[in-house]
């Protein structure tokens, strides 16, 4: 069973290179489906069935996740350091555009009340 857990790792990584994950869940199913098939009429119970079933699918899904951690590795965690960073002075996102963007360590502060007043009074020009 050893060669079957093997040949299924590489069924897996060889998938993620090129099929899509609806794709290789349908190929999952199918060999989980023909494994159970095949071996209903050797005397093996349901419930041993059932667990080398999950041990044969996850098997197959870790092959399909390694190839996928690798590259997370190699190409953000390696390659990413390479690339510089933009200054930490510079804000970008959801902070970027705030009601006191350009502030600094300032808070608003508000107008004098006297100010108001006169705002709210219209000017009689002479």
């Amino acid at each position: 069973m050893a060669w079957g857990l093997f040949l299924s790792f590489a069924v897996g990584v060889l998938c993620a290179l090129r099929v899509p994950i609806l794709h290789f869940t349908i190929i999952v199913v199918l060999i989980i489906a023909g494994y159970v098939v095949t071996n209903i009429g050797s005397g093996h119970s349901a419930a041993e069935l059932a667990i080398w079933s999950a041990i044969l699918a996850v098997v197959l899904e870790a092959g399909y996740l390694f190839p996928h951690l690798l590259f997370y590795l190699v190409y953000v965690k390696l390659l990413g350091r390479d690339r510089s960073r933009a200054p930490a002075q510079t804000k970008s996102g959801l902070f970027a555009y705030g009601p006191f963007h350009g502030l600094g360590d300032r808070a608003p502060q508000a107008e004098p009340e006297s100010r108001k007043a006169e705002k709210a009074q219209p000017r009689i020009q002479d």
